[in-house]
């Protein structure tokens, strides 16, 4: 196949990125490590439309990890008008399988990438690895950003309540039957209001009336509670557990 671009490939990692480049009659014509930094940023640009000279070619990108510990590069790549490819780590696993090489490496792995450029074009397979991103428009960015943000704090948060139940379960059963959920702000403020967990059960009505939120209907519930109260052994240790886990949200 014909070559029309000077095909580049990101291994992504954390602090540190693998880069292959190969240019029109040479598959593969340098590689080099690339630094998470401005200063490495700089570096990657200038290296790369070093071949661009000349030949007129445009740039196409492949990246492992597009969206995740590429950025901010991901985003300067389509800035600058270059085309991105992202790689679908579970499609490019399953061509290793069918086309074994040497183990996996960061080099490698970036010069698998270049090699799937090469025959996309010709082999479904390579193509379905290679999925191009496109651009989108700016008024979609933050909306983007906020929507992922949103996800990841409902999974923080269905992952604190998970817990919260459990341990609640295990050292003082009962306690968390007084609520229908345990995220419900007030009984959060109940937990949260008191260092020693045991303490709640000998909390007058006269305390349990400055929580906001818990009035008449939740303070007999927990007077109820509080007259058959039990705690297990271990709630020496899981008690500062528990009120950490209520603190943040409780204060909501």
């Amino acid at each position: 196949m014909r070559q029309t671009h000077v095909w580049v490939a990101v291994d992504v990692g954390v602090q540190r990125h693998r880069v292959a480049v190969g240019v029109p009659g040479q598959a593969l014509v340098c590689e080099f490590d690339l630094d998470h930094s401005p200063e490495g940023f700089a570096t990657f640009f200038r290296r790369v439309e070093a071949h661009t000279q000349g030949c007129e070619l445009p740039v196409a990108v492949a990246m492992e990890g597009y969206n995740g510990h590429a950025r901010p590069l991901d985003g300067q790549l389509l800035a600058r008008g270059w085309r991105l490819f992202n790689v679908n780590n579970l499609k490019l696993a399953r061509d290793k399988e069918i086309f074994p090489g040497p183990a996996k490496s960061d080099p490698i792995d970036a010069r698998k990438m270049l090699e799937l450029f090469s025959l996309r074009d010709e082999l479904p397979l390579a193509k379905g690895v290679l999925g191009e991103v496109a651009v989108v428009p700016e008024a979609h960015t933050p909306l983007k950003r906020l929507t992922l943000r949103r996800r990841v704090l409902v999974n923080e948060k269905g992952r604190v309540v998970n817990r919260l139940h459990a341990d609640l379960h295990a050292v003082c059963p009962g306690l968390a039957e007084i609520t229908g959920a345990v995220d419900n702000l007030w009984f959060l403020r109940l937990l949260a209001c008191r260092e020693d967990l045991q303490k709640l059960a000998r909390m007058q009505t006269q305390s349990l009336a400055k929580l906001r939120g818990i009035g008449k209907t939740y303070t007999e519930r927990i007077r109820a509670w509080q007259r058959r109260a039990h705690f297990a052994p271990e709630v020496a240790y899981v008690r500062p557990m528990i009120v950490a886990d209520a603190r943040p949200a409780s204060s909501s």
